[in-house]
């Protein structure tokens, strides 16, 4: 079955200023990467461009005023350029406009929603956007954390209403919380949000204790992690929390806000995550979603402000949609925390609030109870049974 990967060049147009994280040879570098591995001459690889998501699609999470200021805000850029040196402005928070910014950022809102078109025809199995700018932050009506648009937003919400689907989960493993996509679906009940993110940081939100509203409560599921954090616990937070989660609500489609700034190689994160931990949680990921939804996975870019491992990840995680069992990695591991972080207390009350104590997801085994009995009472238990 095919993967489809959604990337266009005007991307590369939303011009940030020099030494700002959210650069332009985030994704130029990563393109690279991909041409290098000749993953674009394969078969089993459909490369799509972008469609420009509508006013009217946009509007279904944004304020019209705001989409029209951004509009706006880059004609004035595109004028103040053609008369000066400076191509980039400030626009809001540390998030800045260009030129061809409104272009790149309505295809970047449209990028998940060709590949949402292509998955639920049948032309695709699955799809990564490799987009910018990313959109997590971005609220109803402001941008904010380098976010213009809130792609993933956007594309929940079209999955909804275009395609009629009843339940649509959001996995975020971003190192920040997406504030901007937990806002715009907190009441809703037809999409759960997981974002498992470093704590206390930006932007100050994504508390365990915030579940959701009205209909939507319990659709929010929020994991703080502490700084230095490694895949041990990522892994028991996948394994103990997502898994039971997800199989709960059963999804028809899952989109994944895809940042690789928890890797250790990040400049502004700081968790112990490596290139192969990613390829771990994806591979969670996707082996859920081959049990819940015929395998409806759409990756959609956001943070990961090192540049290498920008490239070793989407690299990994392209391979693995593809089908592939390997990292691509030359990053290696990451280092040795300092201390042993104990999450197990989180992770126990994160199950209770949520209602997942002793909760069973459906495509694990019945445990072999013969089996426990032997392990707890050891070896001779039939014997001390019978003594």
């Amino acid at each position: 079955m095919t993967t489809a990967l959604i990337y266009d060049p005007i991307f590369l147009e939303h011009i940030t200023p020099d030494k700002h994280p959210e650069r332009p040879d985030r994704l130029e570098s990563t393109m690279q990467v991909i041409k290098a591995l000749g993953w674009l001459d394969r078969e089993d690889l459909l490369l799509l461009p972008p469609r420009a998501a509508t006013i009217e699609e946009l509007a279904t999470v944004h304020e019209r005023e705001y989409i029209e200021s951004v509009a706006e805000a880059s004609k004035q850029a595109a004028e103040k350029a053609a008369t000066g040196k400076q191509k980039t402005f400030f626009f809001a928070t540390d998030t800045y406009v260009s030129a061809k910014t409104y272009e790149a950022a309505l295809k970047a809102a449209g990028a998940p929603l060709t590949a949402i078109d292509a998955v639920m025809k049948g032309e695709v199995k699955n799809a990564y956007c490799l987009v910018r700018p990313p959109g997590h932050h971005a609220v109803a009506e402001s941008a904010m954390g380098f976010c213009i648009f809130n792609n993933v937003a956007v594309a929940a919400r079209y999955a909804l209403d275009v395609h009629g689907l009843e339940r649509v989960m959001i996995i975020d493993y971003d190192v920040h919380h997406g504030n901007g996509t937990q806002e715009m679906f907190y009441d809703d009940p037809r999409v759960l949000y997981f974002s498992v993110h470093q704590a206390p940081f930006f932007p100050g939100t994504g508390n365990y204790d915030e579940r959701g509203e009205g209909a939507g409560e319990g659709t929010t599921i929020n994991v703080p992690l502490p700084a230095q954090t490694s895949y041990a616990t990522y892994e028991a937070v996948f394994k103990q929390v997502l898994a039971s989660a997800a199989d709960r609500f059963d999804p028809q489609l899952i989109l994944v806000s895809a940042g690789y700034d928890a890797h250790w190689n990040d400049p502004i994160g700081d968790m112990y995550l490596s290139t192969a931990a990613f390829f771990q949680l994806n591979k969670i990921i996707l082996e859920m979603a081959e049990f819940l939804c015929q395998g409806r996975v759409i990756m959609v870019q956001e943070g990961g402000y090192s540049v290498s491992a920008m490239e070793s990840c989407v690299a990994t995680s392209l391979n693995q949609l593809l089908g592939g069992d390997a990292a691509v990695d030359d990053l290696g591991p990451a280092p040795t925390p300092p201390y042993r972080l104990n999450t197990d207390v989180l992770i126990a009350e994160l199950r209770r609030i949520h209602g997942l104590t002793g909760y069973r997801p459906r495509n694990k085994p019945k445990p072999d109870l013969e089996k426990l009995r032997r392990e707890i009472l050891g070896p001779n238990a039939e014997k001390k049974q019978k003594a």
